[in-house]
């Protein structure tokens, strides 16, 4: 009697064991499934003929975007520009709207800029998106860009415009806060857009 009910108990365990399983497999593929309908997004900073244009608070300011970009449900973090279905690229950040718009002015006349007002002691983050192929345009806001498939826009962040409830006016006008409202930007473009990008399993 005892040998069966241990018997019965172990066969109990074993298909415990095998649906735990079965469970964990279903769930990874549903996790990798989800991640594959993520725009894969490749963080960097602006190149010139294979060198990037760095400096340490253009390196300091890609830390705080691509953290930002950590909590975006939409893209996915790639380490590779041959991985990604889009660039973005950080291209600098400054103070005021004089800082903004010579940094603007610099820009190619294809990129696409939407105007921002911010005041005078007002930090910002200026970041490309660039989807197609836009060959050494796509990490250049300054350079042309021949090909007719290649889009490029500009996000700027800002750290006082927009903040979310809840933020101590202690905690406002910082990068992170400008790396945040660049991460939402992404979002928001990627979400509206995700049926035109070919997005990379």
């Amino acid at each position: 009697m005892t040998r069966r009910l241990l018997g019965i108990l172990a066969t109990v365990v074993a298909f415990t064991a095998i649906g735990n399983a079965g469970t964990a497999g279903v769930a990874e593929q549903l996790a990798t499934s989800q991640a594959g309908n993520r725009a894969a997004l490749f963080v960097t900073l602006p190149m010139t003929n294979g060198f990037a244009d760095a400096t340490d608070d253009l390196v300091e300011t890609q830390g705080f975007v691509h953290e930002a970009l950590t909590a975006v449900e939409t893209v996915r973090l790639v380490d590779r520009v041959q991985d990604s279905d889009a660039v973005l690229t950080v291209i600098g950040r400054g103070t005021g709207y004089g800082e903004l718009i010579a940094a603007l002015q610099e820009v190619n006349r294809d990129v696409v800029v939407t105007p921002v007002l911010l005041h005078e002691r007002e930090r910002y983050i200026e970041a490309m998106l660039t989807v197609g192929s836009c060959g050494a345009a796509a990490a250049n806001a300054w350079s042309e860009s021949a090909s007719a498939s290649c889009y490029r826009k500009i996000f700027i962040g800002l750290g006082d415009h927009n903040v979310p409830q809840g933020v101590p006016k202690a905690a406002r006008n910082t990068w992170t806060i400008c790396a945040n409202a660049v991460a939402r930007d992404v979002q928001a473009w990627v979400s509206q857009n995700a049926g035109r990008l070919p997005l990379r399993n």
